[in-house]
């Protein structure tokens, strides 16, 4: 992996690329929030909360016409505003007039400037996106903004599936919760062999357990220097989460706690570890995780049975 990479993307006052974008992306209960949380910290870096807009309204771009008509741009400005998550939350696209004051091409153009004014909002030069699950859309965003920067944050899927089942919206079936995870991980993992230097894979264990040296390895592939200050982002966290947020988020604001590593093997069950090997085996042996290879127990079998008959999501 390259030390400092080169500038690519746009200016405002011209087309030139300066400054690629990154994509922080992960399954969701990863860790991605805490992530986020510290990289913002740079005096350099600025990502919004959970955009989740970018690869919706690419599906929907037939219905804006051509791009290049400010009018157009407009319009698709304005739904992309109202979208759930910027509306419900985020809230953080509001200059209009800043944005549509870019040169506006096409989508990609469109996106930077939306992302690239919030940036400059809060006097910085960079922007990222963090949107849980954008592992199955690294091949649309590299086509977007070639030259972009993936940083995949991956956490054991067993940490996953429990934390999953601690909020409302989470994926509350083990069996669900595991393929899901296995699938995106590993496309993600596997899409980040094809781009090479320009994906960066990030254990979420080693983020805990050793943040410095972790957050100078990805400053070092973001291509900005390391920054201490980010380790005091608990200092901020509070600010930069939406109001609402933080019943879902109340470790992610919170300093970093090694006991939620590989917290599994003290919260799971001992069914529910050997039907997520089941499932995601062969991811866990991919990335290198423990396996304990667990014979399946008439327990277990009744679990996969409740799962399927009465907790299918």
């Amino acid at each position: 992996m390259s030390a400092v990479l080169d500038r690519p993307q746009m200016t405002l006052q011209s087309n030139e690329r300066v400054y690629p974008p990154f994509f922080v992306v992960g399954a969701q209960r990863s860790g991605t929030t805490v992530l986020r949380l510290m990289l913002n910290r740079h005096p350099e870096l600025a990502i919004p909360f959970e955009s989740g807009f970018i690869i919706p309204f690419l599906q929907r771009l037939p219905e804006y016409g051509d791009l290049n008509r400010r009018e157009n741009a407009r319009r698709l400005l304005t739904d992309i505003a109202g979208y759930y998550l910027i509306a419900d939350w985020g809230r953080w696209i509001t200059d209009f007039e800043a944005i549509l004051a870019n040169p506006i091409r096409d989508y990609a153009d469109l996106v930077h400037a939306i992302f690239l004014t919030h940036a400059q909002a809060k006097g910085k030069s960079r922007w990222g996106d963090k949107t849980p699950g954008q592992e199955t859309n690294i091949d649309a965003l590299w086509h977007m903004f070639p030259g972009c920067r993936i940083l995949h944050l991956v956490r054991d899927g067993r940490d996953v599936a429990q934390s999953n089942k601690r909020v409302s919206w989470g994926i509350h079936s083990l069996p669900r919760a595991a393929s899901d995870w296995s699938w995106k991980v590993t496309l993600g993992h596997k899409m980040g062999a094809l781009l090479g230097p320009h994906y960066h894979e990030v254990r979420y264990e080693n983020l805990v357990l050793q943040p410095e040296a972790v957050l100078r390895e990805i400053c070092a592939f973001l291509g900005v220097p390391y920054e201490p200050v980010m380790l005091g982002y608990p200092e901020t966290a509070a600010r930069e989460m939406p109001p609402g947020t933080e019943q879902w988020h109340s470790r992610s604001v919170q300093a970093l706690n090694p006991s939620l590593v590989f917290a599994w093997k003290r919260d799971m069950s001992h069914a529910d570890r050997i039907i997520f090997e089941q499932i995601a085996g062969d991811t866990l042996d991919l990335l290198g995780y423990d396996r304990e290879r667990l014979p399946s127990t008439l327990a277990s079998r009744m679990k996969n049975l409740y799962y399927a008959t009465f907790c299918r999501w």
